[in-house]
């Protein structure tokens, strides 16, 4: 598990830098919706928005990731996350790529 668990958090690294470099320059959490699997796992649908990046101006745009977070010690593990829509496809219609 420790492997898989340093391989996530560098890749998890790795987006955030790519993010920023594309541009992006804002992100919020506009709703989010946990369903409980199990006492140590849930998912959780955060719908996010607020986010733009310096290409598009003032244009927000909104979309749609699912987490899977492990609850075992004080503090939530994100195991694992899924991007409701193609996420490659949408930064090219965006130019963003």
């Amino acid at each position: 598990m420790l492997k898989v668990k340093s391989e996530f958090l560098i890749l998890a690294y790795q987006a955030a830098e790519f993010y920023r470099s594309v541009g992006q320059t804002s992100a919020k959490i506009l709703s989010l919706d946990e369903t409980i699997i199990s006492q140590e796992y849930s998912i959780v649908k955060v719908h996010w928005g607020g986010v733009t990046f310096k290409k598009t101006g003032d244009k927000l745009i909104e979309f749609d990731v699912s987490y899977l977070v492990q609850k075992i010690e004080s503090e939530p593990k994100l195991i694992l996350f899924i991007a409701h829509q193609n996420e490659q496809k949408a930064m090219q219609e965006l130019k963003l790529l």
